[in-house]
């Protein structure tokens, strides 16, 4: 039974979880079940683990029934009723956290028509939602629910001659409305990116033209102001128009709950990376400070923990822009914020970064023996640290041999996507025929020599996808200027 559904979901919970399920299970309201009871106390001491001797079927009913003949069915049948138990311990689990708990309750209140009761609770509600700070599709959800909430008790109760419920339903719907339209807007102007498909925004322009018209019905609505500027960045691509985003997004930071923060950071983070791979390096410097900025909220942890690929990524941007300082102190100081399963190889892995950027290529080669390559991005990553260290120490004949165990790499892995298949192919490729140029740059005719590089600098010109194309680039610069200073 080890790898039943209830025991998958089970192992994500954390003890805490686990703890609240098993009480639940022993509520007389929530289940009476005894033998089912006895499986979830049985399995509360499998936890977290589950192994699968002790999950085995056979030693199940052994523990439950140590007098009854095995019986594979009941077992089964115990397990379907322990998985009805699960989902509705989830269910209530999401209810506790829902702010539209309160909405259930006033429902409840109306049908039992204790309308004394019903207004407190109303205008209690009201309050509680009006003093959040976060103005998001959430917020006007809320309202517009218990606005809706708030007229079916005008309409059931006594009529009276004054209610803008009606009026404050159809004033969140349209601040949701337009809202929910621009956020699918922004998110498919991002998959238009990397998913091939139809994502056209059916109404959308009806929304951008409520909002060229109408600008002050939403003046008051900042995520309305953030959603239309991220759109208005993506739509027209420039530095100006990311800046506009960004500054009122800034502004506004404060209305927003953690999950929309991150998704918002991402979307300016994707955009800055989209132009940086257009060779527009001022955004290198924005993508750096965005880093920055959600590495001070925490918002690139998760579990607690720093997300070992944003540690990556950070090194990797801080690196392109020359912060050596900057980006020794980082690696050494975030090593303990990362998940300890992960924090040795993450460290080794930008350790050499760091020494390939401060020219220690020695020390590049001894840290990436060990490094474990299980993950396709270290994996890929280290093979082109490893391509740009040879180059440094002139070690041609390993380089040489790289490529061409990196060009099978290639042809092996059919799952990597064509972007990157290719941005990594013509990094080795160029830097191959670099690398056998320099080897014979000093002894070669002049002009054969200058014929040779510059149909290596044509080829890099005419070559949109080159990961490291800017060390490439670099490289290719000195070779040239070491004949001319000869």
């Amino acid at each position: 039974m080890h790898n039943h559904h209830l025991l998958n979901v089970l192992k994500t919970f954390s003890r805490k979880e686990m703890t609240r399920f098993t009480e639940f299970s022993l509520s007389p309201y929530h289940h009476k079940h005894e033998a089912t009871q006895a499986l979830v106390a049985y399995l509360d001491k499998c936890f977290p683990e589950f192994p699968e001797r002790l999950c085995d079927r056979k030693l199940i009913w052994k523990k439950l029934f140590p007098q009854d003949t095995f019986d594979q069915s009941k077992v089964a049948l115990l397990f379907t009723y322990a998985w009805r138990l699960c989902e509705n311990f989830l269910i209530e689990e999401q209810l506790a956290q829902n702010p539209q708990r309160e909405q259930l309750l006033l429902i409840a209140l109306r049908e039992r028509r204790q309308w004394a009761i019903y207004e407190r609770q109303l205008k209690k509600s009201k309050k509680t939602l009006h003093n959040t700070s976060h103005r998001d599709t959430d917020y006007y959800r809320q309202v517009m629910a218990l606005a809706e909430e708030a007229n079916e008790f005008y309409t059931v109760w006594e009529p009276r001659a004054q209610d803008q419920s009606l009026v404050e339903k159809e004033h969140a719907l349209d601040q949701y409305y337009v809202l929910e339209k621009l956020r699918d807007a922004v998110q498919l102007q991002m998959r238009r990116q990397i998913l091939q498909g139809d994502y056209s925004a059916r109404l959308l322009e009806g929304v951008l033209e409520e909002l060229r018209l109408n600008p002050e019905a939403y003046r008051k609505a900042p995520a309305v102001q953030v959603y239309y500027q991220l759109y208005q960045m993506m739509d027209q691509p420039s530095l100006s128009a990311y800046q506009a985003a960004l500054v009122i997004f800034q502004q506004n930071e404060s209305r927003f709950q953690t999950h929309e923060l991150t998704a918002i950071y991402n979307y300016l983070q994707n955009f800055c990376i989209a132009r940086i791979n257009r060779n527009e390096l001022p955004f290198l410097r924005e993508l750096f400070g965005l880093y920055n900025a959600q590495l001070a909220r925490e918002l690139l942890h998760e579990g607690g923990y720093l997300i070992e690929w944003h540690y990556k990524n950070i090194v990797t941007a801080a690196l392109r822009l020359g912060e050596l300082e900057w980006v020794d102190h980082f690696i050494e100081t975030q090593k303990e914020a990362l998940a300890p399963v992960s924090a040795e190889n993450a460290y080794r892995f930008n350790k050499a970064a760091y020494c390939h950027a401060v020219g220690e290529f020695g020390k590049v080669l001894e840290l990436l023996t060990q490094v474990e390559y299980s993950d396709l991005r270290y994996n890929l990553g280290a093979k082109a640290l490893l391509l740009r260290t040879y180059y440094e120490l002139d070690e041609f004949e390993a380089l040489h041999a790289l490529v061409e165990s990196f060009r099978q790499y290639l042809q092996r892995n059919r799952l990597l996507a064509d972007s990157r298949r290719n941005g990594y192919y013509h990094l080795f490729r160029l830097t191959r025929r670099l690398a056998k140029l320099r080897a014979q740059y000093s002894y070669m005719d002049i002009d054969q020599a200058t014929q040779r590089l510059a149909k290596i600098k044509e080829d890099m010109k005419q070559t949109d996808s080159i990961f490291n194309r800017a060390w490439l680039e670099r490289k290719l610069e000195a070779l040239e200027q070491s004949r001319n200073s000869g």
